[in-house]
């Protein structure tokens, strides 16, 4: 299940997905990732730095797996740069600052483009 996740997510190493949590009751669907390395490439200058340390939990909203709502989350590294300081990475899911994935964002456009901004929302079962 962790394989099948890593790739609808669209994961690259060294991320990975520590696990998968289905509720039924709720019909919704958790996935948690982390990054296993112990150094990451600046953003800024593309060197390798250290992870100083990690942010609180963040989530995500995903495509839905065959009806439940399916949500990411993940404690995102910060990184600390000799040139540019102390700052979060980016993840390969998403947008930073964005509560969706971008898989999530794309289909959301798409069903914006077709029908009405409440339609939209009612399909995608978001406020």
């Amino acid at each position: 299940m962790k394989e099948l996740y890593y790739y609808l997510i669209g994961l690259i190493e060294p991320w990975t997905v520590d696990d998968v949590q289905f509720q039924v009751k709720s019909q919704q669907v958790d996935i948690w990732v982390s990054y296993k390395s112990s150094t990451c490439l600046c953003d800024g200058c593309k060197e390798p730095c250290p992870i100083y340390d990690h942010v609180n939990e963040r989530t995500w909203r995903h495509l839905d797996s065959c009806g439940y709502k399916t949500f990411v989350h993940a404690k995102i590294p910060r990184i600390k740069c000799s040139l540019h300081g102390i700052h979060q990475i980016d993840v390969p899911w998403a947008q930073a600052h964005s509560r969706f994935t971008l898989m999530f964002q794309q289909l959301a456009i798409d069903i914006l483009n077709q029908c009405t901004i409440s339609g939209a929302a009612k399909i995608l079962r978001i406020s």
